[in-house]
């Protein structure tokens, strides 16, 4: 199911999905969670400022599905080490799932960890 009913305006009651499980936390508390699974945030009712960061981490062949304008060294004239620029997002030539290649060789971040003896031989990278 690629959808969840939701109210056709955000001042309507709408009961929570079949399953649905509220996740409460505490100030500093972290929560992790797979991102596919369907999530929301709810309303703050409190006097109290809430703020939430968001990382979601992949492989590093899969491509940026936000709907953001495009990071590119371009916009950040020598402030951008190509490793920044990967973990970034951006690619000077996006293209599709792949912005960075097949080969591991021509990957920013590999070859910094190659560089610095940080990866496991017993961990190969996929061939391309």
């Amino acid at each position: 199911m690629n959808w969840i009913d939701g109210p056709p305006r955000r001042d309507i009651q709408w009961p929570d999905p079949e399953g649905a499980i509220e996740v409460t936390a505490r100030p500093g508390d972290a929560v992790f969670f797979d991102r596919r699974i369907w999530h929301t945030r709810s309303r703050n009712y409190s006097q109290h400022t809430r703020k939430a960061a968001f990382f979601g981490y992949t492989y590093r062949w899969t491509a940026i599905r936000d709907d953001i304008a495009p990071i590119r060294a371009s916009d950040w004239p020598g402030q951008l080490t190509p490793v920044q620029l990967q973990l970034l997002g951006g690619a000077e030539d996006p293209g599709g799932d792949h912005a960075w290649g097949h080969d591991p060789a021509t990957t920013p971040l590999y070859r910094w960890l190659k560089e610095r003896g940080f990866l496991d031989p017993a961990n190969p990278p996929l061939r391309p």
